[in-house]
């Protein structure tokens, strides 16, 4: 197989322009669902959780976390208005 058959990215794959979008509140909405606990509940942790996240990645750690998968840091870039960060992101297959 040619070098940029093997590299080719999937049709499967999304264009990010037009990927959905999944907000805090329906995060929290689901969780609650899936946990059956109460949405403030739910708030103080989901909360607290995507802290503890955006700060192991600002930090420069590799996040393990199964079944989400593997995410590490594959470009950061200062850009105006803030820093950009590039999470290359490895889940098992099924």
């Amino acid at each position: 197989m040619a070098r940029s058959q093997a590299r080719s990215e999937p049709e499967a794959f999304a264009d990010p322009e037009t990927a959905k979008v999944l907000q805090k509140r329906q995060l929290l909405s689901q969780v609650a669902r899936r946990t059956g606990l109460r949405n403030s509940e739910v708030k103080t942790v989901v909360e607290a959780t995507l802290a503890e996240l955006g700060d192991a990645i600002a930090s420069g750690m590799t996040l393990a976390l199964p079944p989400l998968g593997r995410a590490r840091i594959s470009r950061r870039h200062d850009g105006a208005g803030g820093e950009i960060i590039t999470l290359r992101l490895r889940r098992r297959g099924s």
